[in-house]
């Protein structure tokens, strides 16, 4: 299994811990005491994308989306949810306990973080959208005349909307969510179907305008009939909150989601996936979620690579691979996931799935830490290491921007 080292250092630091003494040497590579407690069970994928290795799909960037008005009132993003009870609890060269449930404890509400609004509009025709090609490359002025341009020729709503995105965002021009709003609004009403979302959001959040929650959602059932995949998801969303009618609706959630998961929308496939495996709205089905989890995680969803690495190591609905389950910690890992960077740093401190290597097990223990998720096991296993494996983890940790 190939490991990618980003610090040149690291590769010198371990080359002058073969040098030590073999006495000392043992000593450095203990491994955690073996306490074990129990794993839960992940899934099994049912039809694996590829299983050999993770793919390189990663989310669109955020330039293209605006960022304030896709965000519904205090939603939980999934890797705050996603930290579970056991984190800090260590594992044994047999099985590493850590790596067992990484989003056990996460519910569904949590789970699957609000959406970005709409990406910017695309062209609409045969001929070249050049207020959407300067707007892809970054040229945001030149994306704002283009646009204006066509505005004032056409009244073409889908510049409309290129241009309240970039008021929401403040690209090219002094942000303004009020101008924002307004103009998703004549945009709207003109029939764009990203405006219809975007403003949805922004009657929902009433963030510039006044809050206007039945005509948020009425806009949002609209601009789900139209396809729009960040509309079903935050639908999903919403129907996950309690209310003061009775308790969440699983069933309309999973059905939302399923509808973004169309668009190959890698939060709403996580949050199949979640709703799934614990067999909310739909019955628990271990196999169809760990599919969920690998479809997300080849879309670049960061939390259902850690899910599918779960189920991975665990050999539970999938075949076990412990080499391929550090695959995907790892690049989860290089992400800044504190999950993926603790189980890693188990694998590295037990041997499992990985050669054991104290230096790195350090490293990623203590950007773990520094993520906010603290291992009093792995803190012990790193106070018996010598001077200087301590001083090359701190070294390398720095240099994943610690």
């Amino acid at each position: 299994m190939k490991r990618v080292i980003a610090a040149s250092l690291l590769a010198a630091s371990i080359c002058a811990l073969q040098a030590l003494p073999e006495a000392r040497a043992q000593t450095q590579t203990s491994t955690p005491p073996a306490q074990t407690p129990d794993a839960s069970k992940p899934a099994e994928a049912s039809k694996p994308t590829d299983a050999s290795k993770p793919t390189d799909a990663s989310k669109p960037t955020d330039a293209s989306k605006p960022a304030d008005a896709a965000k519904p009132t205090d939603a939980a993003k999934p890797a705050d949810a996603a930290k579970p009870a056991d984190a800090a609890k260590p594992a044994d060269a047999a099985k590493l306990a850590g790596v067992a449930k990484p989003a056990d404890a996460a519910k569904p509400a949590d789970a699957a973080k609000p959406a970005d609004a709409a990406a910017a509009p695309a062209s609409t025709g045969s001929v070249p959208d050049l207020a959407f090609g300067a707007f892809q490359r970054g040229l945001y002025l030149t994306a704002f005349d283009y646009a204006t341009k066509r505005v004032e020729s056409d009244k073409d709503p889908v510049a409309m909307t290129l241009i309240a995105e970039l008021y929401a965002n403040g690209l090219g021009v002094p942000q303004d969510k009020l101008k924002a709003a307004q103009w998703y609004a004549e945009a709207a009403r003109r029939g764009d179907r990203n405006a219809i979302f975007s403003y949805g959001m922004a009657k929902l959040v009433g963030d510039a305008i006044p809050r206007d929650v039945d005509g948020g959602m009425l806009l949002l059932n609209r601009a789900a009939e139209l396809k729009v995949p960040e509309a079903s998801y935050n639908l999903g969303i919403i129907a996950l909150r309690p209310t003061n009618d009775g308790p969440p609706d699983y069933a309309t959630a999973y059905k939302r989601f399923g509808e973004a998961a169309q668009a190959d929308n890698g939060d709403a496939l996580y949050s199949l996936g979640i709703l799934t495996k614990e067999g909310r709205g739909v019955p628990a089905d271990a196999k169809k979620a760990a599919d969920y989890f690998l479809q997300a995680a080849n879309v670049g969803n960061l939390d259902a690579m850690v899910e599918y690495g779960v189920a991975v190591f665990n050999g539970e609905g999938v075949q076990q691979d412990q080499e391929l389950a550090g695959d995907w910690f790892e690049r989860a890992a290089e992400r800044g996931s504190p999950i993926a960077r603790n189980r890693l740093a188990r694998m590295y401190a037990a041997g499992v799935g990985i050669a054991p290597n104290p230096i790195l097990a350090c490293m990623w223990h203590i950007l773990a830490k520094a993520g906010g998720l603290e291992d009093k096991q792995l803190d012990d296993f790193m106070s018996r290491q010598t001077p200087e494996v301590r001083q090359f983890a701190i070294l390398g940790a720095k240099e994943h921007g610690l």
